[in-house]
């Protein structure tokens, strides 16, 4: 199992994100994320070598105030403009910024529901958020069946990419049916609701 990459030397800082976490540094970084169903989009402004990761699961929540164990940024609505607005603070120029986009993989194809479709849904709205933000997409892996294990070089906008194998140890195959399961309850719960 590659913890990360030995060009990741001491040089770099390392960080590992996991879902509704981000990391946006001018400091030469390597961020790690374990990618299912959920996208992690890695930004970059080149003038000023910023760059950010985010990894989130769904693409907004209807009622945020009713989510209980969920911090906002596991949307990608909040993850994307945290991340955005984290280059910016920084220094960084809206118009410097390119992106890269990977996960979405239909990794439990027999548990979620046909209704939801999350990977499908996560791959939409990271595509439609940055063409909506103009900022152009470079490099992309995303959709199949596989989880994938991505390290994101922040200050070089480098990427290095493992597909996992459908039984993987690196995957947790429960937390994504956890998650599924979670989902799947809410989508009911608000179709049992009539309104008058």
């Amino acid at each position: 199992m590659i913890d990360f990459p030995s060009v990741a030397d001491a040089s770099y800082k390392r960080i590992t994100i996991h879902i509704g976490g981000y990391y946006v540094s001018k400091e030469p970084s390597v961020v790690k994320t374990i990618l299912g169903s959920c996208i992690s989009v890695c930004l970059f402004e080149s003038e000023n070598k910023i760059g950010g990761m985010n990894h989130f699961m769904l693409p907004e929540s209807k009622d945020l105030d009713n989510v209980d164990d969920y911090n906002n940024t596991r949307y990608g609505i909040y993850a994307m403009e945290v991340i955005m607005n984290e280059i910016l603070k920084l220094g960084g120029k809206k118009s410097n910024i390119t992106a890269k986009i990977f996960g979405g993989g239909n990794v439990l194809p027999g548990l979620t529901s046909n209704v939801l479709k999350i990977a499908d849904k996560n791959i939409n709205f990271a595509k439609k958020f940055l063409s909506d933000e103009n900022i152009p997409i470079i490099t992309e892996d995303i959709g199949g069946n596989t989880p994938r294990k991505v390290f994101f070089f922040n200050t070089e906008n480098k990427i290095m990419l493992k597909k996992l194998g459908a039984v993987s140890n690196e995957f947790s195959v429960e937390q994504e049916i956890k998650y599924s399961k979670i989902l799947e309850d809410k989508l009911k719960e608000q179709s049992d609701i009539t309104l008058f």
